[in-house]
């Protein structure tokens, strides 16, 4: 560590802020962090939408030190897509992520954690490691006292008032279209063989059956996402009671998608793995935000959720939150110069364009094959995925590796000599 390496001040106890602390301290710096809440809060507070740790995000844990959950969280390596267009049978292909450099390295799996387990075991983990942590209020005006202590603020709140000092930035795209989120994590939902992700898709919103680790035990995460308006906005579902609010993603689940319904209509406010807290809905419009602002006089950087989200359709949170924290981790560690603007414009750049970017044209590909606005080969591309299983594998491990996209999917040509190649290649 040089001798001009910073104290740095870190505000928020999420995956990022988190991720970001554990990297600095392993690397000798005095790091602060702020949050409002203790670790038992978090434990025992509401869930929150559910994430996902692919192959190369798993990766970046365990090389932190920070997969904590090895043989204990579910395990699964494909998702299963089933696209339901109106007045049509369904079209339904699965796939592996294990085809990537990363995960035939690591191992082809993925995992779900409640981020109220996560957190609150990596909180209690960056305080053993030796970070300092103060449990307090992160408006603008609660951190006057704390931003003069520290030489590098990195911001990692991205709702509220903190969040709103960073401005939209217009001249770019996080993939994101208002959202609603409704969310039940419930024991004895029914699967099919095993345990993967199941992707519902229809032009009125999409279901996703997620495996995940809880507090209390493995269970099931149904998470219902729409546009404001659509068959599955469950929005004006009686408020947050939990009782009618289930029993509302289950009546719009009866109408717009009844096999998938099937798997959930025997259960009720009982089922709820660790109580009401675990039944969540929100709304929410991503947006690329720029990464600098100033609080106090300060310029402060912004991190993941603060300067990008992106539609949850794509599973993209915690990959943009851990690459962004390991991006600036990592221009910490090898910036020499003052702790200005300019470091922070150019921290968030690296991340933005080598996965941000490519996060959001994921985003925009799922709402395109909704809205009529994909290419004319994408037709082309689902019956290759429907013949191939080596076109499906590569489709789904996009979900880890967003920019092989741009590699293969989006040019024509390019979209046309790689299936060719796998044609050719089955035949001999």
């Amino acid at each position: 560590m040089s001798p001009l390496s910073p104290r740095v001040l870190i505000i928020g106890a999420g995956q990022s802020g988190l991720y970001l602390g554990h990297q600095l301290l392993k690397n000798g710096y005095e790091v602060g962090l702020i949050t409002s809440k203790t670790s038992p809060e978090i434990r025992n507070g509401p869930a929150s939408v559910t994430q996902f740790a692919f192959p190369s995000t798993r990766a970046l844990e365990e090389q932190a030190g920070l997969d904590q959950w090895r043989g204990i969280a579910p395990r699964f390596d494909r998702v299963r897509m089933s696209l339901r267009a109106p007045e049509q049978p369904p079209t339904e292909f699965s796939g592996s992520f294990g085809n990537s450099p990363i995960a035939r390295r690591i191992g082809g799996h993925a995992v779900s954690v409640d981020r109220r387990v996560k957190m609150s075991h990596w909180l209690e983990y960056f305080e053993d490691q030796g970070g300092k942590v103060y449990i307090h209020g992160v408006t603008p005006a609660d951190l006057e006292y704390f931003v003069r202590m520290y030489d590098l603020v990195v911001v990692a709140v991205g709702a509220g008032e903190l969040g709103s000092m960073f401005s939209v930035d217009p001249g770019r795209s996080s993939g994101g279209h208002e959202r609603v989120v409704t969310q039940a994590i419930l024991d004895g939902v029914a699967w099919d063989g095993d345990q993967q992700v199941d992707v519902y898709s229809t032009i009125g919103g999409e279901v996703f059956f997620t495996p995940v680790l809880t507090e209390h035990g493995e269970a099931t995460s149904v998470t219902m996402l729409a546009n404001p308006g659509a068959a599955l906005d469950a929005s004006g579902m009686a408020g947050r009671d939990p009782g009618p609010l289930l029993a509302g993603m289950q009546t719009l689940l009866r109408e717009y998608l009844p096999d998938v319904y099937e798997r959930i209509r025997h259960l009720g406010v009982g089922d709820l793995v660790g109580g009401r807290n675990s039944l969540t809905q929100t709304r929410f419009t991503p947006a690329v935000r720029r990464p600098v602002a100033e609080l106090h006089g300060k310029p402060v950087l912004g991190m993941a959720d603060v300067v990008i989200t992106s539609d949850p359709v794509a599973g993209q949170g915690w990959a943009n939150s851990t690459f962004c924290a390991q991006a600036y981790a990592d221009a910490i560690v090898a910036h020499q110069g003052e702790w200005d603007a300019a470091f922070m414009e150019a921290a968030f750049e690296t991340f933005y364009q080598e996965r941000g970017r490519h996060a959001a044209v994921f985003s925009d590909m799922v709402h395109g094959f909704w809205s009529g606005q994909m290419p004319e080969h994408f037709g082309e591309l689902m019956g290759a995925v429907l013949q191939h299983q080596e076109v499906a594998d590569r489709w789904i491990g996009g979900f880890d590796d967003p920019a092989d996209y741009e590699r293969w999917m989006f040019d024509p040509r390019s979209a046309r000599d790689y299936i060719a190649s796998v044609v050719e290649a089955k035949a001999n």
